[in-house]
């Protein structure tokens, strides 16, 4: 009997340990089940960065240099050939146009040029003076001449109260007087010819005398002086430059794949004059013409309100302005391209929603989205975005509105 229950007792003991190693091991299943669940659902969720989609200015711009220069200039060179008598003005001087003289050359050859011109006028004058009174007396006498004549010729041919030698001798004399009349007005035609030649003469010294003295044709400062006193100049040599700084002109070369879309008075470009902001200037001249050889052309641009410290002859940085416009944009890092095109990510609700886009112009580290597909204020995610999938679940970690 003590032997039966001793059985009993140790099937008890092992029934009960059995028992506690079936639940022992229940509960280590379930445990594991549950924490291989967790880290499953831990593992499709992705740890992402956002940005929301802004609305922003974009440019696409073309960055050059360029030369600064006066817009109004002359090189003021002598009209007559000579020795240069007097420069009256140096380098630095202000002239006034019109009032300001510059330079005088061969003074007082062109002054006796003239002083001889009016005398050949006055000798013209006198002999043309002389003719007409010779034409006059001529005159005079022809008209007493043919008096006579009519009367012989009508006497001889009535009555014959004259003789014929009588009549052929007042017929003689007024053929001579009516020649030696047409040799007078012929004699006063060609005084008053050399008359208007001298009077030419004296216009064109006249003139000689003028352009010895050069007057100042601009307003402006004298930049460069050529020449000095006593030295030879050729017509047309120059003798001093005058520069108008009241106004500047901006100068740049652009490659000519830019020709169509640069238009006057539309295109603008923003200007930096050793570091000096000169603001933004509308295009004031394009080149009629592509140069076939630099493939370049020339644009430029006028600067009326001068900066402090702004001159002719500084470099300028130049930004062309090609196209400006307000769009919908997002960050460049946020793009990624895949086989079939360029994508981004939304973050939609704790998921991720690809989106194919196309891309437009970039400004300062954004990309314009040239779609309706993308809105302002939307959700862009822009980092994790490479461990994506369309649909896939995301667990955002920073979020940025601009």
């Amino acid at each position: 009997m003590e032997k039966l229950i001793k059985l009993y007792f140790l099937a008890g003991i092992i029934i009960a340990l059995c028992i506690g190693w079936l639940a022992y091991d229940y509960h280590s299943t379930t445990s594991a089940t549950a924490q291989d669940k967790t880290s499953q659902e831990a593992i499709k969720k992705t740890s992402v960065s956002v940005t929301q989609a802004r609305i922003m200015l974009f440019e696409e711009v073309v960055e050059t240099s360029g030369n600064v220069e006066t817009k109004n200039y002359a090189l003021v060179s002598t009209r007559i050939p000579g020795t240069i008598d007097d420069v009256y003005v140096r380098e630095g001087d202000h002239v006034t146009a019109g009032k300001t003289r510059l330079f005088q050359t061969d003074k007082i050859k062109v002054t006796q040029g003239v002083e001889i011109a009016k005398q050949s006028v006055a000798v013209a004058e006198a002999g043309l003076k002389a003719r007409k009174a010779t034409v006059e007396r001529v005159q005079a006498d022809f008209d007493k001449a043919q008096t006579d004549y009519e009367r012989y010729k009508r006497l001889y041919e009535n009555d014959e109260a004259v003789t014929q030698n009588a009549f052929e001798s007042q017929e003689s004399r007024f053929k001579q007087l009516k020649a030696a009349l047409d040799e007078a007005r012929a004699a006063a035609e060609l005084s008053q010819s050399q008359l208007e030649q001298a009077q030419g003469n004296l216009i064109i010294s006249s003139k000689d005398l003028s352009d010895s003295l050069v007057i100042a044709p601009i307003s402006g400062y004298i930049s460069i002086r050529y020449k000095e006193p006593g030295e030879m100049a050729g017509s047309g040599a120059s003798v001093v430059r005058i520069d108008d700084t009241s106004t500047l002109e901006i100068s740049a070369y652009l490659p000519a794949e830019y020709y169509p879309r640069i238009s006057t008075g539309e295109t603008k470009m923003d200007v930096t004059i050793d570091g000096i902001d000169a603001g933004e200037l509308p295009l004031s001249y394009k080149s009629p013409t592509i140069d076939n050889k630099l493939r370049n052309f020339e644009i430029k641009a006028t600067l009326s309100d001068l900066p402090q410290g702004v001159t002719s002859g500084a470099m300028a940085k130049i930004r062309v302005v090609i196209a400006r416009r307000y769009a919908v944009g997002v960050p460049r890092q946020s793009i990624i391209l895949k086989a079939d095109g360029n994508v981004l990510f939304l973050a939609d609700e704790g998921d991720a929603t690809m989106v194919q886009v196309e891309k437009g112009l970039e400004t300062d580290g954004w990309v314009e989205i040239k779609s309706d597909k993308i809105i302002e204020g939307q959700s862009i995610i822009t980092m994790g975005q490479d461990r994506l999938k369309d649909g896939d679940t995301i667990s955002i970690t920073k979020e940025a509105t601009r």
